[in-house]
């Protein structure tokens, strides 16, 4: 059954707000917190120890203590962490965002932060980051945990639980200026060249392991990592998933590139 009265510029205005989280403070070792300006809003950011920085990024209606379980290993192996509360999340307390917008609060910090050694990405962090690097973050590595392929999908699957006409809510989000169709972390991730490691577990019920295979596979040179029970968010609590991250991370490599093909600074 359709509902054709749905208001549906109202419904991407829901599709668009984070649901509200109940959350634990973050029990990482964070020893500074600040705030920055960025085109989504001010956003809130933590930053602990000193060294290369590796940025934390977190899925929807999530915030930057979701990867508590990361910072303390990152710390002994002498890197800064840092993490954010995105747009509308956490601390951060713009009421919408889109995944323009959250690539865009990604992108201006990383302008802050200068050149990273690594960015570890969940969920929606995934996209968000590729749009990120497109716009010229600048890192040496990205892991990407159960990340999504396609936000059409995401659209298309809303539209048919509820009973609304999927090209309807798609004109809906252009109206709004949001080009669904270009959401797409495949298209974004054949022209990018820095270093990626997919993870994704078999048994993730939120996105699908096809979405981050997809994504490996579109990514030049990009591993993939099947892991096995971890769902969408036990993924970040698993210590070997932590372990192959950091690790990943900390390769060094000789090429002297960052992900435009740029030499990198020193």
């Amino acid at each position: 059954m359709r509902h054709e009265t749905l208001d549906l510029d109202e419904l991407v205005t829901q599709l668009i707000t984070p649901w509200p989280s109940e959350r634990p403070a973050s029990s990482a070792p964070w020893e500074a917190r600040h705030e920055l300006d960025t085109p989504g809003g001010r956003v809130a950011y933590w930053t602990a120890g000193c060294g290369a920085p590796v940025l934390f990024v977190h899925g929807w209606s999530g915030a930057h203590g979701d990867f508590d379980g990361f910072i303390e290993p990152l710390l002994q192996r002498g890197r800064r962490a840092v993490a954010l509360d995105l747009p509308a999340h956490g601390e951060s307390r713009q009421n919408t965002a889109t995944l323009t917008q959250l690539g865009e609060a990604i992108a201006a910090l990383g302008l802050v932060l200068g050149p990273l050694e690594g960015v570890v990405a969940h969920s929606v962090g995934g996209p968000a980051t590729g749009i990120a690097l497109a716009g010229g973050l600048r890192a040496n590595a990205a892991v990407l945990l159960a990340t999504p392929a396609r936000y059409e999908l995401f659209v298309r699957s809303r539209a048919d639980d509820l009973g609304v006409d999927a090209n309807a809510l798609i004109a809906a989000y252009a109206a709004r200026d949001i080009d669904v169709a270009s959401l797409d972390l495949p298209r974004t991730a054949a022209a990018l060249t820095v270093r990626a490691l997919v993870v994704h577990s078999s048994d993730d019920r939120v996105v699908d392991i096809e979405s981050g295979a997809a994504v490996a596979a579109a990514w030049p040179g990009a591993r993939f990592l099947r892991v096995e029970g971890l769902g969408h968010n036990r993924i970040l609590r698993d210590l070997g998933v932590i372990d192959a991250a950091l690790d990943f991370i900390a390769v060094k490599t000789t090429s002297g590139r960052d992900n435009h093909g740029r030499s990198a600074p020193r």
